[in-house]
Formats: C-alpha cells, structure tokens, sequence
C-alpha cells in the first residue's frame, strides 16, 4: 500500500550513507570557542540544506544533525572535564548527560529544540554547579535552543509521577555522556508501573490529544495547519510512538509490525507519511528564522518551491497542500486504528458491552461496528453504504471498529467507479439524508473516512482544496462538512438561540434534506475554470436526476447552489434602505419557500467559514433582509413602498415616539426643517427619536460627538454632528482606524444650514461592540480631529504581515442611478484605506451619502453612495478620473 502523492517518490528519494566529513568530537581546546563552534554549526547548517536540496534522504538528515550535536555535547562534557562519578562526603555520586524528547529520538531538524536533562544521584558541588553552568552559558552562546533541566534522581522521578509531559520526555532518553549506569536505574524506575502504568499512561495521552485537537478546531483541513500539532501531524504519530514505547519498550514499529497490530503496508506507510512531513517541516525551518511549526500563508510558496513543487501562480501550493492532507488524513485514520488496538489489546481495557450480531454484514463490538467478514466492501462495494445507514438505524453504536476502518480504507482505494452508479446505493443514499441524524451520524463519517469522494461527483477535485485568502479558515470540503453541521446546530437549543429566526425557518421546511444536497454542492465548483455556483448548478442538477428527486425540488436545490451567494452579498454589500434593491432580491427569490432555504443555508455558510465571521452586526443585516423579504412576498412584490412613502414612515414614528416622551412638537418640526427626505429614508425612526434628544438643546454650531448606548444592530453606533467641510469623513475614519476600530457602515447627511450628522458604526477587530469604557476616549480624539483647522492626512500604520503574501488588484466599478452614483471598491484590507478614499472625494469635490463597508478576510468590498457638488449623479469623465485617482492613491501605500 502506497501514498498517492503526484511528487512524493521524487521527494524521497533516499540518498543512502549520508556523511559529514566534520566530527566536533575533534575540537581542540583551542578551538572551544564561540566564534569557531559557530562557523562549524553554520557550516553544517549549509551543507544539511544543500543535501536536503539534492533529495538526500530525510531519515539521513535528521538523525545526521541529532548526531552532530551528540558529539558536540559529548566534546563540551570532557572539555570542562565532568567525570562521571564524583566523591562527595564520601559517597560515590554518578553524574550524567541525558538526550530527551525528540532530541532523545534523536530527531533535530534545523530549528528544534534541543532538550538536555543532566543528572547525578545527590544535589551538585559547587564546583560542579560551575562547571555545568558555564557548559550551558556557552550553549546559549552559541544560540542552540537549549532546554535543560539539573535533576537528582529521586526529584526526577517525583517530576515525572506529577507530570505527564516530563514522564513523556524520558520515555525516549538516551546517554550522551556521563553514567550508563545511572540512566539505566532511570529507565528501570520509569517503565515500572510505580510511575504511570500503561493505562494511566494511555488516558492521559488520550485526554492530551483530544485537548490538543480542539485547540485545531478539530480538523486535518485547516489552511494553516501546524505540522506538529494539528490533528493528522507528527504529533498523532509520536503519540502512537509513546504508547507503544510504554508497553513494550524498544523501537515501536518493528514491536507493532511484531504484534500485528499493523499490516507490513501499514508500516511502511506510517514511514512513508513521517517522511512526507518530516521533509515539510525541515523545508520550513530553512525558510524562517525562529522555531516555529505552522505553515502560514507567507511561508507556503517558499517551502513548496524548497520541496520541488512547479508551476505558475498559487500552482506549487496547491499541489504541496493536496499531498499535505493526504497524508494528514492517512495519519488520522492510522492513529485512530492503533488507539482503538492499544485500547483493547494493549491495555486490556474490557468492555462491559457484549458483541452481538447486527445483521448478516456487521456486528456491534464494544459499541463500535465491526464487520463480520473481512471481504464484505470489496464482494458488494455498495455495503459500504450500508454501514453508515447501519450506524444510523443504532444510534447506541458510537463509531467504527479498528478493523472496519483498515477494510474501509482497502476497499475504497479499489474501487474503480463511483458508488452513486449503483442504484441499490442511491436508495440508501437518499434514506441516508432523510434520517433526522444524518449528518452527524452518517455524513460526517462518510468524509473522515474518504466516502464522500467515492460517492459524490466532484468530490474528489474538492478534497484538500486550499483556498487562498484569509476569508475562509479551511478547506472547500472542510468548510462544506462544517456547513453541514451548522445546519445540524439549528436544530438545537444553542442554535435557537443564536439564531432564532434561520431555526424558525428550518423547523417550518417540508424537505430539510434537499438543504443536505444543496449543502454538499454549494461550493463544489470551486477550483474549475468559470463561476463556481453556476457550475455546481449544473453538476447538482444532474445528481438530483440521477437520485429521482422531482422536478420541483431539483429546480429548488439548482436555484439554491446557483444563487448560495445572493442573500450574504446583499445584506453586507447593498444599501437595505434602498426600496429598489429589496424589489431586487425579492424578484431574484420569488417565493417564501426558497426564501426560508436561503436563509438557512447563508447563516450556516457564513458560520462554516471561519471561526470568527459572524457577529452581530452580519446577524442584525441577515435579520433586517430576510424579514423585509418576507413582508415583501407577504404583501406582493408591487407593494414595496416608495422611498418617500418609507421617509413619511420613519418621520412619524420618530415624532410619536418623542411626544410618548413629552417633547414639544413645535421644536422637533422646526429643528427637522433642515433636513431633507434623504435623511428620514436613511435613518430609522429610533435613530431620527435619538438625534433630536441629542441636539434640540444643543448649539446647532457647535460640534457634537455621541456613541448610543444601546447597540444598533449589533455594531457600536457613533454620531458626529459638525460644521461640513472637505476630508470631514477622511478624518474621522483616520482617528477610528488609529483607534483600532473596524468600521461596517457610514451614514453621511448633510442638512440645509451646511451641517454634517454623520454616523459610524463600529466593531472592535474580534467582532464585538465596544465596551463602555472606551467610549470617552473615542469621543475625545474625534472631538480633537474635529476642531483641527488643517486637515493633517492619513496616518498609515505598518501592513500586518498576514496580508503581505496576497496581492489584490484594485478595482472599482461604478453604477449610476438618476440621483446619484454607487461605487463599488475591491481592495486589499490596508490600513488607512477609508482614510485615503475619504482623501479623494474631498479633492474630487464629490458629496459622500453612504458607505457600507465589507471586509472579506485579506480584501475589502466597499461600496459609497456618490453624488458631484450640484447632487447629481457623477457623469463619465468623472468616473474615470474617480477611478484612477483611487487606484493611485490605494497603491500607494505602504
């Protein structure tokens, strides 16, 4: 059994007997300085990365620089002349120098650290304390990342009983220099069951993985995974290691090959996986300078080349990170395969289950399925989806046993065709969806273990799909799985909460499972030539056929992966006080049923994207969209109102609410004498009731700075009231952005007497609104902005590093209505990037009414409501000299 990897064997390639020609052992005392064991360490450095260029053999490298260091220690230990026994008050005191962890695996790659244990049976002489000291002052030195401890044998042992990790460490510890004899006395008391036995051992790891894989979001398929950490990394691997090193002691892959607890293929694709990530990791050590094991964006292209990955663009990338979660995902099915084996066999953990039969195929095993004959997939491929249907029909069954998963994994690298060719696997694929557990008890574990790609057409190009930006936080099949399960979680008391109105409308759907199809196909066009929706419409459309669904809830599952995208893009991209874009949408949707859908499935597309994505304010903007569709379907199409029909509206629900209040009604009519009908169409009426509360008993030629204490729609409302004049909007939106403020939506009014009421509403950078006691500070340095005579310009802060490996083309598109001009703007995130948009309406002398701004992972996508100086619509020349003028100044900075 090999890894299907396209560049794999070529990586590989072993180049036996590999050999530095330099044995620090041949130091001389002369030469035990910093300057020169630097230049051998660099020297040795070059040479690994020039063998590691040629395709030497990683297994070589590795060890060759764990050797390096073995002598170099070993050379040090003599030089400042520590024996290994020593006389203290009489008594014979053995001292030694111990590798640990991955060191003591003897396992380095350029930038791991180099874990040392020293230890003695008595606490050290002074003399000798020196002597150490000073061997570890010269390792710090030399800038090796040392981590060392000084233990006596009995703390030592009392470390390890307290501590996993330092039990952990020493399991895997070796001799440098110093008493054989002493590490041996180690050893014999670490491996008793005094110090954690096999299945305290064995929990404790368990509890350790499980922690580690939350900290991942649980998931092989991050676009940034961490190499040692993240679930299917060489952590998964060690920890296999550890375990069997526990109980059986010696080198673990011959000990399982020994006990059959893996396949000799197995074995050798355990190997052939370590090495695929081995040589990942050393490639990212060569490319950055401080430890660390994640594969970031900035890196990708650079350790991708270093590995031998070709072609144009994002090409070498792409190919890197497909072989990258193939292998991740063979190291997940194996470690769950060995920890299941070690469970029972290992630590003789019995069940209080007894196995019984199923059906003529399976059998429960310790609440896990089992199958009854090893041939089952491979006589009747289509067995395969009888299991899952199984699963579901035995809801007392937790998962699949070890041995079903090595018969899965054979059975699904044989076959040749897709399972939805088969009828009989149709039917049991729709029975599949239908089942109210479906997705966490069948189609999960049909994509952990690879089924999805051998039944669903498409999948398999969708598989480890990057996708590169800082929008989505996984994979295309990931983020489809996830999207899947947030559909799941509106089912659930959290989902009502969170989401009152998509769980509303998932309860009242005739046909959930058609969201299940549309769910699995939203997405799954990406990485094709052409629109990725409209090319999963056409592949859904001929699944649906191919399943029998009928014509009704096939054009219903088409339109949905067809228009996946609409509701998302018109609540954050669109002006909803525009009566024309709500006629829009509600023309696009057509009907209440495909509206409840669409709302389902954009909360859980928006929600499966990354951790982060949803907030309030994307919450309040779905909320506002879908209920004003929905009132809009309610009551006809032809009866969405006017927009002096909805400024009449809002004008008189403000005044009701403030005469509730005792306010004069005389002083709120002459004060909204300055305003015009563009100003009671923007701003709702508890926003125009909040104003005139601000600003009857104000100087109206006085500025005014304001943050509502309740927030509007989920984002932190912000008013400032002042005089107009040109960069008012470029100034503000610099003070908030030094501020550390997102800003998602500006409202810009200008009244009859020439004064701006302007408002903002921001978030903080994690999402949130912003707390109350922050409030006086932001309202202190827009005070200090407003009163500047001279507008001071953009202050432009560093680009964050994240963003330096994306290059977004600047674009802006224009579309005119009768009375104005919207502008469209997509734009690499930087900073200062409002500030300088704001900078060249002032200059263009242009009038700003709206801008909604949308900030999608590295890019943004703006959109400004404009107008000239005589409040017309900007014309052609206008336009063009608008757009160069903005790609200028965008590209321009740092």
């Amino acid at each position: 059994m090999t890894i299907e990897l396209s560049q794999f064997d070529m990586m590989t390639m072993a180049n036996a007997h590999l050999f530095y020609s330099v044995s620090p052992l041949n130091f001389s005392d002369n030469q035990i300085t910093v300057p020169y064991i630097k230049q051998q360490l660099n020297a040795f450095q070059q040479w690994s990365i020039t063998q590691f260029e040629n395709n030497a053999d990683i297994d070589d490298l590795v060890h060759l620089r764990s050797q390096f260091i073995d002598q170099l220690l070993e050379r040090l230990w003599h030089y400042y002349q520590i024996p290994e026994q020593i006389s203290s008050l009489f008594k014979k005191n053995r001292i030694a120098l111990i590798a640990v962890g991955g060191y003591g695996r003897c396992e380095l790659h350029p930038l791991s650290d180099i874990d040392i244990l020293i230890l003695s049976d008595n606490s050290l002489t002074k003399e000798l304390e020196k002597q150490i000291g000073d061997l570890v002052r010269l390792l710090w030195d030399l800038h090796l990342d040392i981590g060392h401890s000084v233990r006596t044998l009995k703390t030592c042992l009392q470390e390890a009983k307290n501590d996993i990790t330092i039990m952990t460490n020493l399991i895997e510890s070796r001799l440098i220099a110093g008493s054989e004899s002493l590490l041996k006395e180690l050893q014999t008391q670490i491996f008793s069951d005094k110090i954690w036995p096999s299945p305290a051992f064995y929990r404790a790891k368990i509890k350790e993985q499980q922690e580690r894989h939350q900290q991942y979001h649980s998931t092989t398929y991050n676009l940034e995974p961490d190499l040692k950490n993240s679930p299917g990394g060489l952590r998964d691997m060690q920890i296999i290691q550890w375990l069997a090193i526990r109980h059986f002691g010696g080198e673990f892959l011959q000990k399982i090959g020994h006990f059959d607890y893996l396949t000799p293929e197995e074995v050798e694709e355990f190997k052939a996986c370590r090495k695929f990530l081995w040589r990942m990791r050393f490639a990212l050590h060569c490319v950055i300078n401080r430890y660390d094991n994640r594969l970031l964006f900035d890196r990708q292209l650079s350790i991708a080349k270093m590995l031998g990955y070709s072609g144009e663009g994002n090409a070498p990338v792409e190919n890197m990170m497909h072989d990258y979660y193939r292998v991740a995902h063979n190291i997940t099915e194996l470690n769950q395969m060995l920890l299941q084996l070690f469970d029972e066999s290992i630590l003789k953990s019995y069940s209080q289950y007894k196995t019984y039969d199923i059906d003529e195929h399976f059998q429960s095993r310790d609440n896990l399925i089992d199958v009854k004959h090893n041939s089952v997939f491979t006589d009747d491929p289509v067995t395969i989806l009888k299991l899952f249907y199984t699963l579901l029909l035995n809801p007392q069954i937790t998962g699949l046993y070890s041995n079903t998963i090595r018969q899965l994994r054979s059975a699904r690298r044989k076959l040749t065709y897709l399972l939805c060719e088969k009828p009989e696997a149709r039917t049991l694929f729709m029975k599949i969806i239908k089942h109210p557990d479906a997705i966490k008890k069948a189609i999960l574990p049909m994509h952990q273990y690879g089924i999805l790609a051998v039944y669903i057409p498409g999948w398999q190009q969708i598989s480890g799909m990057m996708q590169f930006d800082l929008f989505h936080a996984y994979t295309v099949d990931e983020h489809t799985i996830r999207l899947l399960l947030e559909l799941d979680l509106l089912r659930s008391e959290d989902g009502k909460q969170k989401h009152p109105n998509s769980s509303m409308a998932l309860a009242k759907l005739s046909k959930p499972e058609l969201l299940i199809i549309t769910g699995l196909f939203h997405d799954i066009g990406k990485g094709r030539h052409g629109d990725h929706s409209e090319i999963g419409a056409k592949l859904v459309e001929s699944f649906c056929q191919l399943h029998e669904l009928d014509a009704k809830d096939t054009d219903l599952i088409v339109w949905l992966v067809r228009y996946h995208l609409l509701m998302s893009v018109t609540a954050q991209n669109r002006d909803l006080q525009d009566p024309e874009v709500i006629r829009e949408f509600v023309q696009l949707v057509k009907s209440k049923r495909r509206l409840q859908y669409l709302l389902c499935l954009t909360v859980a597309d928006v929600c499966a994207t990354n951790e982060t994505l949803w907030n309030s304010w994307k919450q309040s903007l779905m909320r506002e969209l879908y209920l004003t569709a929905k009132r809009s379907l309610d009551s006809g199409i032809h009866q969405i109102p006017e927009q002096r029909s909805i400024a009449r509206q809002h004008k008189q629900q403000a005044l009701a609410q403030l005469l509730a209040q005792n306010y004069d009604e005389q002083s709120i009519k002459h004060f909204w004498q300055s305003y015009r009908v563009d100003y009671f169409l923007r701003y709702t009426a508890e926003q125009i009731a909040w104003h005139v509360q601000l600003l009857l008993n104000h100087e109206l030629n006085q500025t005014l700075v304001s943050i509502n204490p309740n927030p509007y729609h989920g984002g932190t409302e912000i008013i400032i009231y002042s005089s107009d004049r040109p960069f008012l909007f470029a100034a503000a939106c610099n003070a908030l952005s030094m501020l550390n403020l997102s800003i998602h939506d500006a409202l810009i009014i200008t009244n009859k007497n020439g004064f701006a009421l302007d408002t903002f509403i921001v978030l903080e950078p994690n999402g949130q609104v912003v707390p109350e006691n922050r409030h006086q500070d932001i309202i202190q340095t827009l005070n200090k902005v407003l009163h500047q005579s001279v507008y001071k310009g953009v202050t432009i802060k560093p680009t964050k590093q994240r963003l330096r490996s994306f290059s977004v083309p600047t674009q802006v598109n224009f579309v005119s209505s009768i009375n104005d001009t919207y502008m469209e703007l997509i734009a690499l995130d930087k900073p200062g990037l409002l500030a300088c948009v704001g900078e060249v309406f002032a200059k263009l002398d242009l009038s700003l009414s709206s801008a909604k701004i949308a900030t999608i992972g590295e890019h943004i996508e703006d959109l400004f409501i404009l107008t000239d100086k005589h409040n017309k619509a900007l014309d052609d020349n206008t336009c063009q000299k608008l757009r160069e003028s903005i790609v200028l100044a965008i590209d321009s900075i740092n």
